[in-house]
């Protein structure tokens, strides 16, 4: 069972105690879960709702907003904005490994965009496209508050200024992903929701509605984590962290298989200003050498989007 830490300020000894648990967890499995972050239940219960009322639509009508690799807006290539369908993407392929099978999973992804209302978005032009656009909207917010939270608690943690990962993660290109799995089906090839894959993030939230999550410990067990409330939080730490901390923290594989009912989760990534330098810090290099070079998060993330989605200049 992964930890379940409990963000809630009133806690005795609160802001100490639950950095310190954080950072623990960070070390042994790389997730936990979060409780008492203090967001209403309806914030949760709306983006499930209109989103599953999207992915009902008819295949036609969801691919006229395809998920489209860049925006006119965005300094990032990848920003993901849109839908994409059965099979269109792999999760393998992000982490390097050609040649894998693709996902059984519809996604609806969307960006730090959506805060403004005056920005163009491919969401639908009528009563549906103004509810899901709107409730994406404030999950989209209130992840960006716990992922902040968690983010301070880890600074904390690792005696470093309050505001360091804040000040690294301010403009950055971070996304949201609804995503709809379908129950297992004689007709698929497998029962692949996702692939094996780490996350090239900061901080991912991750909530659901069912079975299919699972983690990889260190000695290879594929272990199912099965929180079905989903107004709590299953959090994991990206290769970002990792990188800093030279893997003292962990960034665990982790995939989804596909259960005998639908499932539906919505996941949270928090990345990196584009400018931001991901080295490791001094404390953890002086036992034994740095296992990462320094790089751009722009550069890391443009890396690992290549390979996702098949360019022929990824590294």
């Amino acid at each position: 069972m992964i930890p379940v830490i409990d963000l809630d300020p009133e806690r005795p000894g609160h802001e100490q105690k639950t950095a310190e648990e954080i950072s623990d967890a960070c070390r042994q499995t790389g997730f936990f879960v979060v409780r008492g972050h203090g967001i209403a239940r309806e914030v949760f219960d709306d983006a499930y709702e209109t989103s599953l009322r999207f992915f009902g639509l008819p295949l036609e009508t969801k691919h006229a907003f395809p998920m489209q690799t860049s925006t006119a807006r965005g300094d990032n290539d990848y920003s993901p904005y849109g839908y994409s369908a059965l099979l269109s993407e792999n999760a393998y392929a992000y982490t390097g490994k050609p040649g894998m099978p693709s996902d059984y999973v519809e996604k609806f992804s969307t960006g730090r965009l959506i805060l403004d209302d005056d920005e163009e978005l491919p969401f639908p032009k009528d009563e549906l496209g103004e509810q899901l656009r709107a409730s994406l909207k404030r999950y989209f917010a209130a992840c960006e508050t716990v992922a902040g939270r968690i983010a301070e608690l880890l600074a904390l943690a690792l005696d470093l200024p309050r505001d360091f990962f804040a000040t690294r993660t301010n403009t950055s290109n971070d996304s949201l992903r609804s995503h709809l799995y379908p129950g297992v089906d004689p007709e698929f090839l497998n029962d692949q929701g996702m692939g094996q894959h780490t996350d090239g993030t900061l901080i991912t939230l991750l909530t659901q509605d069912g079975p299919g999550l699972q983690l990889q410990d260190r000695s290879g067990r594929w272990l199912d984590i099965d929180v079905r409330e989903r107004d709590s939080f299953i959090v994991n730490i990206g290769d970002l962290m990792a990188r800093w901390s030279n893997d003292e923290y962990v960034s665990t594989p982790h995939r989804v298989r596909l259960a005998d009912r639908r499932r539906q989760s919505i996941v949270f990534f928090k990345l990196a200003n584009d400018d931001t330098v991901i080295e490791c810090f001094p404390k953890f290099a002086a036992d034994r050498p740095a296992k990462y070079e320094p790089i751009r998060y722009e550069d890391y993330s443009l890396q690992k989007m290549n390979l996702l989605f098949g360019r022929e200049d990824a590294q």
